[in-house]
């Protein structure tokens, strides 16, 4: 055999070992998962069967005592020597009380011959009053022992329920004068096994079910019956007419299978065995979610196998990859050396339109700047225009106070005019005085401003306040010259938008929010169009002619709402016209700042 032949003799070999260890693992790992799903679920069936068991001793020794007690009253002892019966009627009365109190289903009160002489339920259809019950072992047990107790379906009512007797004594005689029996039911019981969804049931000493969480379950036996105990239970009645057909069929693996024509689902009987009557508790677990437990593991192992089988696959791919990278990385070295001088040589290109771009970008900053001081500067100049005609008039009509409170305006304004060249510095950073101003005085010192151009334009003014402020209440945080150049720039925008129109309306809004102080300046003019909506804040953008504007007043405004920690928006009226909101945030100490 040549060499390639062994080598394809061990390779094939080794795969096949392979394949065997990756099944035996696979095996391990669905079996020992199983086993771990079965431990645990064998573990929460104890803690239940714990439960369960605990509930039931309680219900039975809840009465476990009271038959006896009974058997000891001197009414019950007397009832049973009454040979007229006046007695018996007294019995009846006092068993139903007791039945009621202790809730009972049923008392009653046989003589040494097994028939009932007095019930709780002796107004009722089916009473237990003349019944014979020696057939019962509860019966037959108290008579010869003291006291018994059984489980069976009731003769007379057709109900189950579990008994409990005590021998009446006969002081005259050693043999018992009859027998009084308890009668409980643990439907109530069964119920609540029910609304837990599991599955619990309890078996008599014979194997039949007696209490169970699914009622198709019941007088079902869990294994074979043998002669003598199926004729006790037929000569006792204890299950009346029911057949007693097998539950299941018990594997070889221990489980029981449930069901029929073999499709029944298989459970673990988990069995706990309880002092009374040699009844048994099982907790019933299914064996379909072990098994699927135990199936996910094995998915899950086997997932991880073929996941390590591609990763050895891919490694030995790799290990090619990388001889082709290395021859690959040769060739990339030289062009990188040949592309490296071809950097260079373009970075100095960059560097000089680098350069080139910044100068540009000095000139344009300082045009902007330029043009704000320009658009800045012209308001104030414009007031002093406006108060220096005033004044000339006035002084010819020999009003000469009227003339000195222009002239004092005209001061203020130039006070103002040096203010803002002082602020020069917020067009080149963001920041300012933060002191508390009075919103509704700079409004009325624009106003006051702007009055003869309202008045020439014909203007309809309305301002509005809020009605649970002072004005002196109003105030923002910012400084006196930026609220008044905000306003200003608001308003004289609204007057150019009123141009032309036939009956120039402005509307003027201050609104009391829970931080801010509201403001919106409204008119009846043409409105904004989509596109102009969009470009409002940018400088230099107007819709004016040229020399009307430099388009820098909503542009500036923005700026200094921003700088205040505010807000501005703009929009259209649905009547017709344009509206512009500033949000500004209250100065501390307002009384309805923290409102």
């Amino acid at each position: 055999m040549s060499q390639h032949g062994h080598y394809r003799t061990w390779r094939t070999a080794g795969l096949l070992c392979l394949a065997a260890l990756v099944a035996v693992g696979l095996w391990s790992v669905w079996h020992w998962q199983y086993t771990q799903a079965a431990q645990e679920a064998e573990r929460h069936a104890q803690n239940r069967l714990a439960l369960y068991s605990s509930s039931l001793r309680g219900a039975l020794e809840r009465f476990a005592y009271l038959p006896g007690l009974l058997a000891q009253q001197t009414l019950v002892q007397a009832a049973l020597t009454d040979e007229v019966g006046i007695l018996a009627t007294q019995a009846n009365g006092y068993l139903s009380l007791v039945a009621e109190r202790s809730g009972a289903e049923a008392i009653f009160l046989m003589d040494a011959q097994g028939i009932t002489i007095a019930a709780s339920n002796h107004a009722d259809d089916d009473s237990f009053l003349g019944h014979h019950y020696t057939f019962r072992p509860y019966f037959r047990d108290a008579m010869a022992n003291g006291k018994g107790e059984f489980f069976a379906i009731g003769s007379t009512t057709g109900r189950p329920g579990y008994f409990v007797s005590a021998a009446v004594d006969n002081a005259a005689s050693t043999r018992p004068q009859g027998v009084l029996a308890l009668k409980i039911s643990l439907e109530s019981l069964q119920e609540s096994w029910r609304q837990a969804g599991e599955n619990v049931l309890l078996s008599d000493a014979n194997g039949v079910v007696i209490l169970s969480s699914r009622p198709e379950w019941r007088y079902r036996r869990l294994a074979e019956l043998s002669s003598q105990a199926l004729r006790e239970i037929r000569e006792q009645r204890q299950f009346m007419d029911e057949p007693l057909e097998p539950l299941g069929d018990r594997l070889r693996d221990g489980t029981l299978s449930i069901g029929h024509q073999g499709i029944g689902e298989r459970y673990l009987d988990m069995p706990l065995e309880l002092a009374t009557l040699g009844w048994t508790m099982h907790y019933l677990v299914p064996v379909r979610p072990l098994y699927a437990s135990a199936r996910n593991a094995l998915l899950a192992a086997a997932g991880g196998t073929l996941a390590l089988l591609l990763l050895a696959l891919w490694l030995r791919e790799r290990q090619k990859r990388q001889r082709l990278r290395e021859r690959e990385s040769r060739i990339i070295l030289e062009a990188n050396e040949r592309l490296e001088a071809r950097v260079e040589e373009r970075t100095r290109e960059l560097q000089e339109a680098q350069a080139e771009l910044v100068q540009a970008g000095k000139l344009a900053a300082l045009g902007t700047m330029a043009a704000g001081i320009a658009h800045e500067l012209n308001q104030p100049l414009s007031g002093i225009r406006t108060y220096a005609a005033n004044g000339e008039r006035l002084l010819s009509r020999d009003r000469t106070q009227a003339a000195e409170e222009n002239f004092r305006r005209i001061q203020d304004l130039c006070e103002r005019l040096g203010t803002l060249i002082r602020q020069l510095k917020l067009f080149a950073r963001k920041g300012g005085a933060r002191e508390p101003v009075n919103l509704t005085a700079r409004l009325d010192f624009v106003l006051e401003l702007l009055e003869e151009r309202i008045q020439r334009q014909g203007v309809t003014l309305h301002v509005a306040l809020p009605a649970h402020s002072s004005p002196d209440a109003i105030r923002v945080a910012g400084d006196e010259v930026r609220i008044e150049q905000l306003l200003t720039n608001l308003l004289r925008n609204a007057l150019d938008a009123l141009r032309g129109v036939e009956t120039p309306c402005l509307e003027i809004v201050l609104e009391d929010e829970t931080q801010r102080w509201v403001i919106t300046v409204a008119d009846n003019g043409p409105g904004i169009d989509e596109a102009t909506l969009a470009q409002l804040f940018d400088p230099f953008y107007t819709t004016k002619a040229v020399g009307d504007g430099l388009g820098l007043g909503l542009f500036i405004s923005y700026g200094i709402v921003q700088d205040l920690g505010g807000r501005i928006t703009a929009g259209n009226r649905e009547a017709g016209g344009a509206w512009f909101r500033v949000e500004l945030p209250k100065a501390e100490g307002d009384p309805r700042h923290a409102r």
